[in-house]
């Protein structure tokens, strides 16, 4: 193949004559165009599968795939029928070739003796008409798309960034300003919109810790219940799981969620049954023999800031100095927490605050781990299910060890204990579902507040149930913590840029890389 490496538009010379070949392509190349060659019809097909041409001077009579074949196959393809072709005739016996290839698409004729003045005429003539052609395919091409794009708008609202119109606009013409005001208009329809899903899923996220708090808050009542009557921290955290699981495992059944099992989710369920269950359950329910309902569920509230501190510490969420801010003074209202426990009696309140602020960390290492590990399209109810399975497992060789089993009684030997642990599995399955879900759309740092509603919950659950009441300064803590993680906050949501049409090259719409004349729209709601 022989070509020159300068000039704007690129022509293709196809003749299996080698002089005549060269003999074109010099002269070619003296108007100033790029000029490539190739010796059969068999090599101009392949050439024009992966390099773009404006047009082609091609001789007819050839040995192996002939002028007539390679415009056929040419006319066979949407994107090479645009390239004008110039076929090359000695025209000695071969008009009526002249006249079938001009039939069969060729826009111009030159003799093989031809004249240079003549040659730069018809090329040039032939490449007006293409770039005229060129031009009329791009405006069709770009009507095309916002039309595409308004029906598009007709179903939902969408970022209109995602429609990449920026050649669009550039234009000076009607159509440049059809499409400016196309994106103004659209532009105020989606941030309306946009505050709208904000706002909505906002109320859902609070309506979900609500959920959470109200049923989650009766776990520091109930665990200082269990830990008075039977204290048994590894063998209540293995029955609890055990019937948070059939419940979860149940539902998923029901709703013909249930899903397989592979390496990877064994190790997910695992690491879940370790950082939710024997960090975070069982060492609450060993600090709920020594703490009082109303400091345990004050101690919760630290795993809003836990989670906050790890997502920053492991780059999952991006820190700013107002989420820093809501870090400190949530640190300040837990050491005010440790000062009003010192007063209280017995020695050594505090380590037992640090025993059971192992519960949260626990949690707030799961929120994240699940963020980044738990696919997309699984059930999280059933993950839930799966999840308590894993940790009764876990903690089976715990309860061997420690000699911590406490056999449920049903019937006749129905006691208060079996009652509580029944009601703590049931709250397991129903918090540890509500949280998986927030997790997977708000975040796990805003999933973590959900212990804000846990904590005030519980401190009414613990005066309604237990009698107890909050000293003066613990409300000064519980205010400096909630505080706290108002200014923390979640994350926001990001937001779809994938565009919905493929950038297009309108400087060569016969490249077949760029694809004019058509839009291949990409529904927002597949990608």
């Amino acid at each position: 193949m022989e070509n020159s490496s300068r000039a704007v538009e690129t022509i293709l010379v196809v003749d299996d004559q080698a002089i005549q070949r060269k003999k074109i392509l010099l002269a070619v190349k003296n108007l100033g165009y790029n000029a490539v060659s190739v010796e059969s019809g068999a090599q101009a097909l392949e050439f024009l599968k992966s390099e773009s041409v404006d047009l082609i001077l091609l001789d007819i009579v050839m040995p192996d795939i002939d002028g007539f074949e390679v415009m056929r196959q040419m006319n066979a393809d949407k994107h090479l029928r645009e390239i004008p072709v110039i076929v090359i005739s000695s025209l000695d016996g071969e008009m009526d070739s002249v006249v079938r290839a001009i039939k069969a698409g060729a826009q111009d004729f030159l003799r093989k003796n031809f004249d240079p003045v003549l040659l730069n005429a018809r090329i040039g003539a032939s490449l007006e008409k293409k770039r005229n052609r060129d031009r009329e395919i791009t405006y069709l091409n770009q009507v095309e798309r916002l039309a595409d794009a308004a029906a598009i708008l007709e179903k939902e609202v969408v970022d209109p960034a995602r429609f990449q119109f920026e050649d669009i606009d550039a234009r000076d013409d009607s159509l440049g300003r059809l499409s400016r005001v196309f994106a103004r208009m659209t532009a105020q329809v989606y941030e309306r919109d946009r505050r709208l899903r904000e706002q909505i899923s906002a109320l859902k996220g609070v309506f979900g810790l609500l959920a959470i708090g109200i049923v989650s808050g009766l776990w520091a009542p109930l665990s200082r219940t269990v830990a008075l009557e039977q204290p048994h921290p590894i063998g209540t955290a293995f029955w609890v799981n055990i019937v948070c699981g059939v419940l979860c495992i149940g539902v998923g059944a029901v709703r013909g969620k249930l899903f397989r099992l592979n390496a990877k989710l064994i190790v997910v369920f695992a690491a879940w049954g370790i950082l939710g269950t024997l960090i975070g359950e069982v060492f609450i329910f060993w600090a709920a023999e020594q703490l009082e309902a109303w400091i345990i569920s004050l101690v919760v509230v630290t795993e809003g800031f836990m989670a906050f501190l790890l997502a920053m510490v492991f780059r999952i969420e991006q820190p700013s100095l107002r989420r820093f801010l809501g870090f400190v003074i949530g640190v300040v209202g837990v050491f005010v927490l440790m000062s009003v426990t010192q007063n209280l009696e017995g020695e050594a309140r505090w380590t037992w605050i640090l025993v059971a602020a192992m519960g949260p960390l626990g949690y707030a290492l799961r929120g994240l781990m699940l963020a980044q590990y738990l696919p997309e399209e699984l059930d999280r109810i059933t993950a839930a299910g799966y999840s308590g399975f894993a940790a009764a497992i876990i903690l089976l060789p715990l309860i061997v060890i420690f000699d911590d089993y406490y056999p449920l009684k049903f019937g006749s030997g129905f006691d208060k204990v079996t009652m509580v642990v029944l009601l703590m599995g049931l709250i397991s399955a129903v918090t540890c579902s509500l949280r998986v879900i927030l997790i997977k759309y708000l975040g796990a740092v805003f999933a973590s507040q959900s212990s804000i509603v846990v904590t005030v919950c519980g401190i009414a659950w613990g005066a309604l149930l237990l009698g107890e009441r909050l000293p003066g300064i613990a409300w000064l803590a519980l205010l400096l913590m909630l505080c706290g993680l108002f200014l923390v906050g979640p994350r926001r949501q990001e937001e779809d840029k994938t565009p919905i049409f493929p950038r297009v090259d309108t400087g060569a719409p016969n490249n077949r890389n760029s694809q004019p004349g058509t839009s291949s729209i990409t529904h927002p709601d597949n990608t």
